[in-house]
């Protein structure tokens, strides 16, 4: 082979070793670029995160606190609704002695004390019952058509009902329209909020809870 060949044959390998060499070199510059942009994208992808993390705390802060303070509207609405329907009831009650069903409730009224002081304290005639001097001719003639012989004080300022008390003083029986209102509020206040949370009417008549004989 002459020298020319020789020559020619390594320029061709040389050639050959180049263009393999910038063939890998732009395939690794390929890759670095790659991975310099997705090592890029990451970082503002987490700069983003971490930029938008005191805003997203900041809103679910705003938005636990528009909650409470929906919370508190709402409660606040059906505590007003609810001790609107209390004042109704009380004005209600209050006026309990002029409706005509009234003698018939003082009467189950009556009978309610007499029970609690049992049937031997009640033939007792130191045994005494308390009433409004409104009712006072009302209960005696209650006591009269249950025949007892019972002392009877007018020294109470109610809206109806008695107090009975047992001739050793230990049985004291409170059947007051306000004491039973007093010993209703509790359960009449869980019920009425229950019926207002739910958006329901209230009941026309909630004095029907104090079971006074209507």
């Amino acid at each position: 082979m002459s020298v020319e060949a020789i020559l020619a044959a390594i320029e061709a390998i040389g050639e050959a070793e180049v263009a393999q060499l910038r063939s890998e070199t732009e395939t690794r510059v390929r890759q670095i670029v790659a991975e310099a942009e997705r090592a890029a994208l990451t970082r503002r992808q987490d700069a983003f995160r971490e930029a938008m993390r005191p805003a997203a705390g900041e809103q679910a802060r705003r938005l636990h606190h528009a909650k409470l303070e929906a919370l508190c509207a709402v409660g606040e609405v059906r505590d007003r609704l609810v001790e609107n329907a209390l004042a109704q009831t009380r004005d209600r009650l209050a006026a309990v002695r002029h409706k005509p069903a009234y003698p018939l409730i003082l009467h189950r009224m009556t009978d309610e004390v007499i029970g609690v002081l049992g049937d031997e304290s009640a033939q007792d005639s130191r045994c005494q019952l308390e009433i409004d001097p409104r009712d006072e001719a009302l209960l005696r003639h209650i006591v009269s058509e249950l025949r007892l012989e019972l002392d009877i004080a007018s020294s109470l300022d109610c809206w109806g009902g008695l107090v009975a008390r047992s001739g050793d003083g230990r049985i004291v029986a409170t059947n007051t329209v306000e004491a039973r209102l007093e010993r209703a509020l509790p359960f009449l206040r869980r019920e009425l909020a229950a019926i207002f949370e739910k958006g329901q009417r209230c009941p026309t008549s909630t004095t029907a809870t104090l079971d006074c004989g209507q």
